[in-house]
């Protein structure tokens, strides 16, 4: 038998309220609002039944809220967040996060400054992090404000938060850059689309390799560094449909080569082995992959752009291959 709305909020509730017991804050002001919102109850019909928490066991509440791959559905984001919370799902952005904006905003249940104040006294992050959330709900409970774009991301000085909160926007921005590829390649022949995808397979594998293996991710994200890499690609791309096409002479190609050549042997030579986090070892795994990184666009490059020359190809990609390099050894 289906138990009633309150037999459920009570085991609904008991098993929900661990989850909250945790808190990085240290600040007092934010302290003493986290205490004025602790006796505070999550609305108990906000929650999943037990039948739609079943068919909830795989769902994610970001993808859900912010409408990844589907069209946005907040109701059911809200009843995924209270699904991931119970089972004790650790993604930064997601559960509590999710639950905290449904609140603040009133998107996906009914506004409720206290409930995203509760939320945000234990998201358990960078402790400044933490305080700046509470300090602003609290602001904008004062300000009776209606709008609907509080993020967990405004407050994101925490490594691991502002890493999370660099992949949630790339995911914006993907759905954006691939539009632009789409619309730029839109008119092409089928031969050179075909040519083009097989070549972002390439490039793909090349730039997470590049990414995880020579950067020195100290003061950066493999996440940051693969954006950069494909809104460059995109760019270069724009120019060349505008006949801004590599254009080099054999001298230039040779200088070109020698000098990635020279430099990449620099990093397997001399008493340096590692530049902060990258290798010898990690340098000469991603010079392999850019290798095939760089025939893979000749192919590509020799279908689409039949007028340009292969040298001009190789000096173009050897010159920015060294730039890359480089980046880190000075």
């Amino acid at each position: 038998m289906r138990p009633s709305i309150s037999l459920l909020s009570i085991f609904l509730l008991a098993a929900f309220y661990p989850a909250f017991s945790q808190s990085t804050i240290s600040d007092p002001g934010a302290l003493k609002m986290c205490a004025s919102v602790k006796d505070v109850e999550l609305p108990a019909a906000d929650h999943p039944t037990p039948t739609e928490e079943k068919g909830l066991a795989k769902c994610v509440s970001a993808d859900l809220y912010f409408g990844f791959g589907q069209p946005a559905d907040p109701v059911k984001a809200r009843k995924c967040a209270y699904t991931e919370v119970d089972r004790n799902d650790k993604t930064p952005i997601g559960g509590k996060a999710i639950l905290m904006m449904v609140y603040a905003n009133g998107n996906g249940a009914t506004r409720n400054f206290d409930a995203a104040i509760k939320l945000a006294c234990s998201l358990g992050g960078a402790p400044g992090d933490d305080a700046g959330r509470v300090y602003q709900l609290d602001r904008l409970k004062k300000q009776n404000w209606a709008g609907k774009n509080f993020s967990v991301c405004d407050h994101s000085s925490g490594r691991e938060m502002y890493e999370q909160c660099a992949i949630l926007s790339e995911r914006f921005d993907k759905v954006e850059r691939d539009q632009k590829f789409n619309d730029l390649i839109a008119g092409w022949k089928p031969a050179e689309k075909k040519a083009f995808h097989a070549f972002m397979e390439e490039a793909n594998k090349f730039y997470e390799i590049q990414a995880k293996n020579g950067v020195n991710l100290e003061g950066t994200f493999e996440i940051q560094e693969e954006i950069f890499f494909k809104n460059n690609l995109l760019s270069a791309l724009q120019a060349f449909e505008r006949g801004e096409l590599p254009n080099y002479t054999a001298a230039e190609f040779q200088r070109a080569e020698a000098d990635e050549n020279a430099t990449y042997q620099s990093t397997q030579t001399g008493s340096v082995t590692q530049w902060g986090t990258v290798t010898r070892q990690s340098v000469q795994k991603s010079e392999d992959e850019w290798r095939r990184y760089r025939n893979a666009w000749i192919t590509f490059g020799r279908q689409k752009y039949p007028g340009v020359s292969e040298q001009s190809w190789k000096a173009w990609l050897d010159i920015d291959r060294t730039v890359m390099l480089k980046r880190f050894l000075h």
